[in-house]
């Protein structure tokens, strides 16, 4: 490849966005333990080793920190990362698995999606709801941990179990492809009428109109 041609797949790469999912609560959360704490920004983020324009943004939720992060978080703060994350079912699971990850997410996310789903990019997209751009971004900028609201996504849409995205526990393909979940839950998604047209394809009993 060229040394212009390489210079501007560089150049691309550098300009896609981060992934912005934003966790729940998380900056209201942090702000509220700092002042309770008597810190001012300027200290926060030198004991966590940010600029206090970066801590700035997780606390407005401008920008979403990464499992590693939110633990440095958490420890100073004196908090469970249970706690700091809204202490939900899902995410109390997620961080009790991601002490380590021998792993990166990227690797795992194109071993799963790409490997063993068979999709490439635009699939990936169709199927999770993600963004071209933020795909890409996943896999070019090697993103080494997932953001927790990322693998909440791709656990519900590919019904993957976060652990894999933790890189806690093996992918075990699911017994079905994954088109034929995905028909599954478009017909779970669809009124009566389009389920009809589905039924009467294959054969099956017509379904009637359920009053709301």
């Amino acid at each position: 490849m060229k040394a212009r041609e390489r210079k501007e797949r560089q150049d691309a790469f550098e300009q896609l966005p981060d992934v912005n999912l934003e966790y729940t609560d998380f900056g209201t959360r942090i702000r509220q333990l700092r002042l309770e704490m008597g810190m001012s920004q300027v200290e926060f983020a030198e004991k966590l080793g940010l600029s206090k324009q970066i801590l700035s943004l997780y606390e407005v939720g401008k920008r979403s920190p990464k499992i590693a992060q939110v633990k440095k978080f958490a420890e100073i703060l004196k908090v469970s990362v249970d706690y700091l994350m809204g202490d939900t079912d899902a995410e109390a699971a997620f961080y009790s698995v991601c002490s380590t990850q021998d792993k990166p997410f990227y690797q795992i996310f194109m071993e799963v999606t790409e490997d063993q789903m068979g999709l490439d990019i635009p699939g990936v997209v169709r199927v999770t709801g993600l963004t071209d751009r933020q795909v890409r971004t996943i896999i070019t900028r090697r993103m080494k941990e997932a953001p927790l609201p990322l693998a909440l996504q791709l656990s519900d849409t590919l019904d993957v179990p976060l652990e894999v995205w933790a890189g806690t526990a093996p992918y075990r393909p699911h017994p079905l492809p994954v088109e034929a979940v995905e028909v599954a839950r478009a017909y779970e998604r669809a009124g009566w009428k389009d389920r009809n047209t589905a039924r009467l394809a294959l054969g099956l009993e017509l379904v009637r109109e359920v009053e709301p």
